[in-house]
């Protein structure tokens, strides 16, 4: 078993390379059931790569080409010298189909495998060591895409461990707009109660009883648009129905937690990966526990056998590995030029080099 400190990693720093030229970027696209995703080759213009890496996004709507999503993280891929490729989900930029916001994360894991498929039939610069970068969601869904696909390295960022992470948001977002450590973990309770309403499919009239303290509470109101149902109608039970349906396409109702498990196994899953794992975490994530992810990562990624697992925290960063000041859902970051965390780059690069994925 092979478990990697980051301070050790530091202790001899890997030099980083000679910058490559500017990012220069040329049209990618692939067929996933019957839909045809388009999306970004990139690489720096007039050097060969070294690697290849793809960007797997979270949860939402993406606008990686219109919008230029994560083009820091971007530009410093193409200076160490590696080609990326991302592409918009169904629905979302010029992709065509329709966004599906309930999207299974095996689906997700299918459609990434779709599109390394083109990216090996098309021979990218870079193809033989194709590797994974993923946040959040990407958590789930890059443990499943490795277990078909031998990537030559994993970054997680922010990743999840295999449980619902929405009840951990609302709390420590209500401590951040002042709420009283009582008052968040009442209002949770509410939130946990609804959850297993939903979960184990009870009633319409179950659900607005369970969370009847979020609907009255004026900051949940405003942070997470909860509001008070004063007629319960045919319309909002359908809806109801509909939404409980969507959210448990895929998994079960873990009783012991109170929270839904996206994967089943996921620990016997993660124990599988043999490919080298940077596993990335703001200390300040106000939506993910990364310190539950943590903990799992090292109890079944670093107990296999062929394990290679480097775990870093950094401090004053938030969920998108972005300096932050109070660190909230949807924080403004204008003021801090939307940075990334201290070192978070620099870790990335002396990482990739340790393992000789560039030189």
């Amino acid at each position: 078993m092979k478990v990697f400190s980051l301070l050790l990693l530091l202790a001899c720093p890997f030099l980083s390379p000679q910058a490559w030229g500017k990012r220069i970027s040329a049209s990618f696209e692939f067929q996933f059931e019957d839909k045809t995703l388009r999306g970004l080759i990139e690489k720096a213009e007039g050097q060969p790569s070294q690697a290849l890496v793809i960007i797997v996004p979270g949860y939402g709507p993406t606008d990686f080409v219109e919008g230029q999503w994560f083009s820091q993280l971007r530009d410093h891929f193409v200076q160490i010298g590696l080609t990326v490729v991302l592409w918009d989900k169904m629905g979302c930029g010029k992709s065509e189909g329709e966004f599906d916001i309930q999207q299974p994360v095996e689906s997700s894991a299918r459609e990434a495998l779709a599109a390394i498929e083109e990216i090996k039939r098309r021979k990218l610069e870079g193809y033989q060591k194709i590797g994974l970068w993923g946040i959040s969601r990407a958590g789930w869904i890059c443990p499943l895409i490795i277990r078909e696909f031998p990537a030559a390295f994993w970054i997680s960022a922010s990743g999840t461990d295999d449980k619902e992470n929405y009840g951990y948001l609302l709390r420590e977002n209500l401590l951040i707009a002042g709420k009283t450590e009582g008052e968040a973990e009442q209002l949770y309770k509410a939130w946990l109660a609804g959850h297993k309403v939903q979960c184990t499919a009870g009633t319409y009239e179950e659900y607005l009883r369970a969370i009847k303290p979020l609907t009255e509470d004026s900051l949940c109101q405003q942070l997470f648009n909860y509001t008070p149902v004063k007629e319960i109608t045919e319309a909002g039970k359908l809806a109801y129905q509909q939404e409980i349906q969507n959210y448990t396409r895929k998994g079960y109702f873990d009783e012991g937690s109170g929270l839904w498990v996206y994967i089943k196994d996921f620990d016997q899953l993660l124990q599988q990966i043999e490919c080298p794992v940077l596993a990335v975490f703001g200390e300040n994530d106000s939506q993910v526990d990364w310190r539950k992810t943590k903990r799992l990562y090292e109890s079944s990624i670093a107990a296999s056998q062929n394990a290679q697992l480097t775990t870093k925290v950094f401090e004053q960063c938030n969920h998108s590995m972005q300096k932050c000041i109070s660190c909230a859902y949807g924080e403004n970051l204008s003021a801090l030029n939307w940075q990334a965390c201290n070192n978070y780059y620099e870790t990335i690069t002396d990482w990739l080099g340790e393992y000789g994925i560039i030189r």
